[in-house]
């Protein structure tokens, strides 16, 4: 029904943004990927892609930062047992290639480490997306992604929240040639603040 809302950004929180349209204020469910990519657009002209979920007793408007991160949505989202917000909490905990990489290297470990995934419903996911996820238009940098998922595993040792813990890997300046200790130093950087 809606592709896309664009317009001037209102208000923004790690799960909501309001746009407003022509003098409406569209608020949308948006993930922590889509938060870090617009917070610092407030009073500016953003566009959101959308998603629209109809349930007997509500209705959900989803937005998200790239069509990408839409159809990850879309794909978590037909697989038994995984709603919106499981779908959400998983793109809130890790970006679009971490994912892709979960999914193909079948890392139950990373899957599980999101609220509210068991492991049982983490190989439901892999089983479920492994030949379809091949297609969404990103590289999964394996190398990477084991630095970052082994520095998320100290910081979460350490008892940090991963939702913390995501939010300052993702505003941390990190490079892909990075050793597991120099992205927990950046991370507890951000995380003292």
């Amino acid at each position: 029904m809606l592709d896309y809302v664009e317009g001037k950004l209102v208000k923004e929180e790690p799960n909501f943004a309001v746009i407003d349209v022509g003098g409406w204020g569209v608020k949308l469910n948006i993930s922590l990927f889509t938060y870090n990519k617009i917070k610092d657009k407030k009073d500016q002209k953003v566009r959101l892609y959308t998603k629209m979920v109809l349930r007997e007793d509500s209705i959900e408007l989803y937005g998200f930062y790239d069509e990408v991160e839409r159809q990850a949505f879309v794909m978590l989202n037909r697989v038994p047992g995984i709603g919106p917000k499981v779908a959400f909490s998983i793109l809130s905990l890790m970006d679009i290639s971490h994912l892709k990489a979960s999914i193909l290297s079948e890392d139950v470990n990373a899957l599980v480490a999101v609220p509210g995934i068991g492991k049982k419903t983490a190989q439901k996911i892999i089983i479920e997306l492994k030949d379809r996820i091949k297609d969404l238009p990103v590289i999964a940098d394996e190398l990477s992604y084991n630095s970052i998922f082994e520095a998320k595993e100290v910081l979460i040792s350490l008892g940090f929240n991963p939702k913390e813990i995501q939010l300052a890997l993702d505003t941390a300046s990190i490079k892909a040639d990075d050793s597991i200790e120099e992205i927990v130093k950046a991370a507890l950087k951000k995380l003292s603040k």
